[in-house]
């Protein structure tokens, strides 16, 4: 895991132009641009993998992803970020591991530090800097010159990641939406293929907490008392 230290950074945009798609709504969830404080955590430094899963559901019981053949994963595929989790099983995996779901704000906050950058890595999208372009999950970790200022990977591409938070609105929201509330639940960082504005820092995704999908995984985080 990776400690992301406590203090101050800028969560959400004041964008509301659908990012150059004719999607008035594409940034609008995350407006207004504010200031959030928070202690140190530490979060996973990559996704959750498939061999870290199965020693989970061997563990504990649990019924591996629906996709695994004859409850295994593919040959070979044992650091690929498993997906078909929902949000349920992935909250019951943080737990088994001692962990916990990050929060939407840690999250954002992991992914573009303090200085408000649009992805990971600075403020140009640079597609070869994210698992991008593909047909399924991939491995993780596998672009590291795509790392957060924290030194942590994949959050912009490869899976959306479950958080630990409602989709509900932001402080001072010009706008509100009939999915706000305890309905659906956040997801973030983009997936392996579609529009590069899902893979910005601030862009919010949602699913019913019982979503299972191709193009959604999860991380783990920690609290970091005392730091």
């Amino acid at each position: 895991m990776v400690l992301v230290p406590a203090g101050e950074f800028t969560m959400g945009t004041d964008r509301s132009d659908g990012g150059g798609l004719n999607v008035p709504r594409m940034h609008s969830d995350a407006n207004p641009q504010h200031a959030v404080t928070l202690p140190a955590f530490f979060i996973d430094k990559t996704e959750v993998t498939n061999a870290a899963y199965k020693k989970f559901c061997d563990a504990m019981g649990y019924a591996p992803p629906p996709h695994w053949k004859d409850g295994r994963f593919p040959a070979g595929e044992d650091d690929f970020a498993v997906t078909h989790v929902n949000w349920w099983e992935a909250k019951a995996y943080a737990t088994w591991a001692g962990k916990r779901l990050p929060t939407e704000a840690e999250w954002e906050k992991t992914a573009r530090s303090t200085d408000a950058r649009y992805y990971p890595w600075g403020q140009e999208w640079k597609r070869e800097l994210a698992v991008w372009d593909q047909t399924r999950a991939q491995r993780v970790g596998t672009k590291p010159e795509g790392a957060s200022p924290y030194g942590v990977l994949d959050l912009a591409g490869n899976v959306f990641e479950w958080t630990a938070s409602w989709y509900r609105a932001y402080p001072k929201a010009p706008q509100q939406f009939a999915e706000y509330g305890e309905v659906y639940k956040v997801m973030r960082g983009g997936a392996f293929f579609g529009f590069e504005v899902v893979a910005r820092t601030y862009y919010r995704s949602l699913g019913r907490p019982q979503t299972r999908s191709a193009l959604v995984g999860f991380r783990c985080a920690k609290d970091a008392k005392g730091r």
